[in-house]
């Protein structure tokens, strides 16, 4: 499946697993990540397939 890494839309192409499968490939952490399917947020145990393109977003955060 093709994977869009953001922000430096780095492209990978990875087997399809679980969402959780996909961020331990790549080397993510599950709480520090999102991954987007269309216009869905996909949780952690949600099933790929290897025709799905999906971006992974991290997470920010901040306050004053």
């Amino acid at each position: 499946m093709r994977v869009v890494i953001l922000p430096e839309r780095e492209v990978r192409e990875v087997p399809a697993g679980t969402v959780a499968d996909l961020l331990r490939r790549l080397g993510l952490h599950l709480d520090a990540h999102l991954v987007v399917r269309g216009e869905d947020i996909l949780t952690s145990d949600v099933r790929l397939a290897e025709e799905d393109e999906v971006e992974v977003y991290p997470v920010i955060s901040g306050g004053a």
